[in-house]
């Protein structure tokens, strides 16, 4: 219930368009449902009766109506004669659309008449037209003698079904002899009313189908534009997840929340707002039409009974599946990308066979499952279909013997079936939903899981305005631990970074270089002590602003797929002077000048199409670009050759002169840090020393192993 409410946070922008919805989902199934009454009058009235609805006659002979009130009180004789209007032979009249010419006097009905004329008439004009067929034509002769009319009358009564169905039947025939002999035509009667029964089925059935395409059309737009918002807003929030978040999410799992569970919410969202309302809508409504028929109310019921048993076992057996399945799309992905990003290394050690291996396991493992699913579905649609048949053959067996005693008309046994049909299969979608209802929330749990997760990192509730001028950076006392670790990264680390100040970081792989320049872009937060700026706790900055003032490549290159131009601008308006000198002082021009498209030329994912180093300069020249305080270069001139690193940093030097910039550099290789203002020996997450290069030499000892490590003790002393 809790998922339903917080997926209505997406649907609530949009209730006009579920109320138009569910006003056309209702419209549909009232007029879906009013198609089988019309069908039951065409067999019954239209074809069996001839075109007559009712035991109420329009038009009769007078001697009909005469003998008729024979078998009448005298109230009803007066309401009778009250409702008819009597018309001399030789006279025309017009008579459902027809003119007749009548050849003995007849009572044409009037306007306002009795509505309790049918009741009154039917036993009446049963008896009348029985003993015409037993051939006594002089009725009232036989009035005189009340003892015989009374025997006549008890015989012919006894003779009709005690149900009221039966006397109606049997009326509404002799309607059909009293209108022949009048001089109607009964052929064109019966072809009048099949045509014009059968023009309003197509009109009720052409705007059933309207209504089903527009509801249709509305609730896969709607469904659409939740997804694309739900989707947004994950790709949003996915971008402001702290790393330790992404970490325990995994990126294969974001990819699926992203892609596969979204999917599954758009489907469930089309199922909300068209299935899941209109099979109870109609369920529901085709109940109550069925209650009019009580004899065979007893097979529906049995045959829901069934089905609402098939909806328990599916669920017990079919739904923990689904939550397992999502979870084993996430590892397929995670071994895919895996083997992607790994392909060159795979390939190098010949791991192949083993990378099938792994990728197989977790394949057959989705496969079983996913076949056991589908299996399980795929057996409960021939047993529905079954209890289906099976009900259409109880009602055509037991029906037919409704029919039998005039209980019951063909039509109606027709209608009942359809009716039936209508809620079997509406139960029959119930179920269904019921099953793959349970699977599509398990992915709105996962997606929301991502929605609601809590940012580790936070922006004040007051943020102060970074300043636009330069200022000092510093770390004072700083601690800090990955989340989850038993041991700190960082320990009571303090320096700072004057304006205009070139401060580089060295050290051995995991003494805590790259977790400094993660800590100054508030990546993490300080587990102890703090990062200030200017002198204000960088915590009070918001994180776009910090962002926003620093130009940072990182230790593996990342390019995009695109143009040179829209790596270099990576989505913001730079000038072309500012563009060339990022170019020119990353040593990117050669890149640009070798391709025969220049800056238009094509980025494929990755940046594949490039070499190692030249990814690496364009992703230098694509933080140059940027117009920052600060620029941090993360072991970013590892993949280039002394010459170009040489130059980079000499252009380099040049242009954050002339901007007053910090520069922050972390590297392995003493030829690129031995120039800096202020270097920072980092052991195991503590300063090991800080100075220049000829004083870390002097006074630093891990320093000088590093060197030494590197260069020739003459190259250090001419250094």
């Amino acid at each position: 219930m809790k998922t339903i409410k917080k997926l209505w946070r997406y649907l609530k922008p949009y209730w006009w368009i579920l109320l138009l919805i569910l006003g056309l989902t209702f419209t549909q199934v009232q007029l879906d449902l009013a198609l089988p009454d019309y069908m039951s009058h065409i067999v019954t009235y239209g074809i069996q009766y001839g075109g007559i609805e009712e035991s109420k006659l329009e038009v009769v002979r007078k001697s009909t109506l005469d003998d008729m009130m024979l078998f009448m009180s005298e109230a009803d004789k007066e309401k009778v004669l009250a409702s008819y209007t009597l018309v001399e032979s030789g006279t025309e009249g017009v008579i459902d659309n027809q003119l007749v010419e009548f050849k003995e006097d007849v009572y044409l009905l009037n306007e306002g008449y009795d509505e309790e004329l049918a009741d009154i008439e039917a036993k009446p004009l049963v008896i009348v037209h029985s003993l015409y067929a037993s051939g006594i034509e002089d009725i009232g002769a036989l009035y005189s003698d009340e003892s015989m009319i009374a025997a006549i009358e008890e015989e012919i009564s006894s003779s009709l079904s005690a149900q009221d169905s039966s006397i109606e039947t049997m009326a509404i025939m002799y309607v059909a002899d009293e209108y022949e002999a009048v001089g109607m035509a009964m052929d064109t009667l019966q072809t009048n009313y099949i045509l014009h029964t059968g023009l309003t089925m197509l009109l009720i059935a052409g705007l059933c189908g309207l209504t089903q395409v527009v509801s249709t059309y509305m609730a896969t737009r709607l469904a659409a534009k939740v997804a694309a918002n739900v989707r947004h807003d994950v790709f949003k929030k996915v971008q402001s997840l702290a790393t330790s978040d992404m970490d325990k999410l995994s990126l294969s799992s974001l990819i699926t929340r992203t892609t596969n569970d979204v999917t599954q919410l758009q489907q469930l969202v089309q199922m909300m707002c068209r299935i899941i309302l209109i099979a109870p809508m109609m369920g529901i409504v085709s109940i109550t039409k069925v209650l009019r028929y009580p004899d065979l109310i007893w097979i529906l019921g049995l045959a829901l009974a069934f089905i609402i048993g098939v909806m328990i076992i599916a669920l017990i057996v079919a739904v923990p599946k689904f939550a397992k399945i999502q979870g084993l799309v996430d590892r397929l992905n995670r071994v895919m990308r895996e083997f992607l990003d790994g392909m060159l290394v795979i390939r190098a050690f010949n791991s192949q066979k083993a990378e099938e291996k792994r990728f197989d396991d977790a394949n057959n493992e989705y496969r079983r499952t996913d076949l056991f699913v589908s299996r399980a579905m795929s057996l409960i649609m021939p047993f529905l279909m079954f209890i289906m048949n099976m009900t259409t053959v109880l009602v055509v067996w037991f029906g037919s013997k409704q029919v039998n005693i005039d209980a019951i008309s063909v039509g109606e046994i027709m209608a009942f079936i359809q009716y039936a049909m209508q809620v079997l299969m509406s139960f029959m979608i119930v179920a269904m939903i019921w099953v793959m209802i349970p699977r599509a929330l398990v992915s709105v749990r996962r997606i929301f899981e991502v929605l609601d997760t809590k940012d580790a990192i936070l922006d004040p509730d007051d943020p102060k305005d970074m300043p636009k001028r330069t200022g000092t950076l510093a770390f004072e006392d700083v601690s800090f631990a990955y989340p989850g670790a038993d041991e700190p990264v960082l320990e009571h680390i303090s320096f700072d970074i004057k304006p205009n100040e070139t401060v580089a970081f060295i050290g051995s792989t995991g003494s805590g270089k790259s977790t400094i320049v993660k800590l100054i872009l508030r990546l993490f937060d300080v587990t102890e002590g703090r990062i200030t700026y200017n002198g204000t706790d960088i915590r009070a900055y918001r994180q776009k602003d910090i962002r926003e003032n620093i130009g940072y490549v990182p230790q593996k290159a990342v390019l995009f797929s695109g143009t040179i131009r829209s790596n270099i601008e990576f989505g913001r308006h730079i000038d072309d002077k500012t563009l060339n000198t990022a170019i020119d002082v990353s040593q990117s021009r050669e890149i640009v000048e070798e391709n025969a498209l220049g800056l238009e030329s094509e980025i494929v994912q990755g940046g594949t199409n490039v070499s190692g180093g030249q990814r690496q300069r364009l992703s230098i020249a694509r933080a140059l670009a940027k117009d920052s305080n600060i620029y941090i270069f993360d072991d970013s001139f590892s993949a280039l050759d002394y010459a170009t690193d040489k130059k980079l940093r000499k252009a380099l030097d040049v242009m954050t002169s002339a901007k007053k910039a910090t520069v922050i550099i972390v590297a392995q290789r003493i030829s690129t840090i031995r120039d800096a203002d202020k270097i920072v020996v980092l052991d195991e997450g503590k300063i090991a020393g800080i100075g220049t290069h000829k004083e870390l030499l002097a006074d630093c000892q891990v320093y000088k192993e590093i060197a030494l490590s590197q260069l020739s003790a003459e190259e250090l002393a001419n250094a």
